[in-house]
């Protein structure tokens, strides 16, 4: 893969040439890129499956509540957005509840990958992050919408390497925008560019508002946004993207 950072800045001759008004061109500048992540849809086949342990864990501690079809009906759309207006549209005022929601989320999940099972990867993401982890021109981060303690699960069921892997969810906050301003923000930056790749609507709005590029990834978002990807096979046609 491309890196990403060929810049060149232009510097004044101190050389009596100077004074003509020449300049020389100088060593390339290298530039740092933020490159974030959504999670399930996005780095992870997981949406139908986790969309499912989500409503269980819902209906097993909330009982039989109304929970629309498309999650983007929601105000909010993570795991503790939506949690919060389900309890809120239904009347439900006992906050202890959300807790053990999320508890019962993480059995499910676990319970899981007890039996043997594991959400695949998008294919080519574990090799397409492997690579921005060894180019120190690139900080890399998974700002999501589901709870940290799954999130971290599936990664490394699925073959991520997460040791090094800043990772923020709703656990930070409800709000996806603040989630992704929180991730790049523990970064060390300062940064040029900062690029967000997600499946949803959501996450092309929340890039929408904070000015950062997006790169769609998945059917969801096929012909929904100037540049999308349907998997991370293509590592170069990614980096053009992001070189644009």
């Amino acid at each position: 893969m491309a890196r990403f950072y060929q810049k060149y800045t232009l510097k004044r001759l101190t050389t009596p040439r100077a004074q003509m008004g020449r300049v020389a061109r100088v060593r390339p500048v290298k530039k740092m890129i933020a490159i974030l992540f959504d999670l399930d849809g996005t780095l992870l086949e997981s949406v139908r499956f986790d969309s499912e342990f989500y409503i269980s864990a819902v209906k097993d501690i909330l009982g039989h509540v109304h929970i629309h079809n498309d999650w983007g009906v929601y105000r909010k759309v993570t795991n503790q957005g939506i949690l919060d207006q389900i309890m809120d549209e239904n009347g439900i005022r006992d906050s202890k509840k959300a807790g053990l929601v999320k508890l019962r989320f993480g059995e499910l999940i676990n319970q899981y990958f007890d039996n043997g099972h594991k959400f695949q990867p998008k294919k080519g993401a574990v090799e397409f992050i492997s690579t921005l982890f060894a180019d120190g021109h690139v900080e890399t981060g998974v700002a999501t919408g589901d709870w940290a303690n799954t999130a971290r699960l599936k990664l490394q069921h699925a073959g991520f390497n997460i040791s090094n892997f800043p990772i923020f969810s709703c656990d930070d906050s409800s709000d996806r925008t603040i989630i992704m301003k929180k991730c790049v923000d523990s970064l060390s930056g300062p940064f040029e560019k900062i690029v967000y790749f997600g499946d949803g609507e959501w996450d092309l709005s929340a890039s929408k508002a904070l000015g950062w590029q997006f790169i769609g990834v998945g059917e969801r978002l096929k012909n929904k946004c100037r540049e999308w990807i349907n998997d991370f096979s293509e590592p170069d046609s990614i980096s053009k993207f992001i070189e644009e």
